[in-house]
């Protein structure tokens, strides 16, 4: 088997393993009291740049596993920037959603309609 073929084993099983653990986190059962309910005032999110700079770090890490050299499995000098931009990216998105709901509770937004 080529080095090429365990490449795509390997990504196609991480894959499946990434979507495993989304369908038992998502199907899990429980109360509905259990569940948290947004706060009044919740709304839509303004425009946000994060998503275009997690698309170019997605863009960067896919470059980086096409453009390499023989023997390699990816470009690290392309990959690893990539990687990292994404996960920036990530962080700073899930930080603003956080921000965005401790702002709601506090009733920075709650104008009692709903949108």
């Amino acid at each position: 088997m080529t080095d090429t073929a365990i490449g795509f084993i390997l990504i196609g099983v991480a894959m499946l393993v990434v979507l495993g653990v989304v369908f038992v986190v998502s199907s899990r059962g429980g109360y509905a009291r259990d569940r948290p309910v947004p706060p009044r005032g919740v709304h839509l999110p303004g425009p946000s740049y994060l998503p275009v700079l997690m698309s170019v770090g997605m863009l960067l890490l896919g470059a980086g596993l096409a453009f390499r050299s023989e023997g390699q499995i990816a470009n690290l000098w392309i990959a690893i920037p990539g990687l990292a931009v994404l996960v920036i990216g990530i962080i700073a998105w899930v930080s603003a959603a956080n921000h965005e709901w401790r702002d709601t509770e506090h009733g920075s937004h709650d104008d009692g309609a709903a949108h």
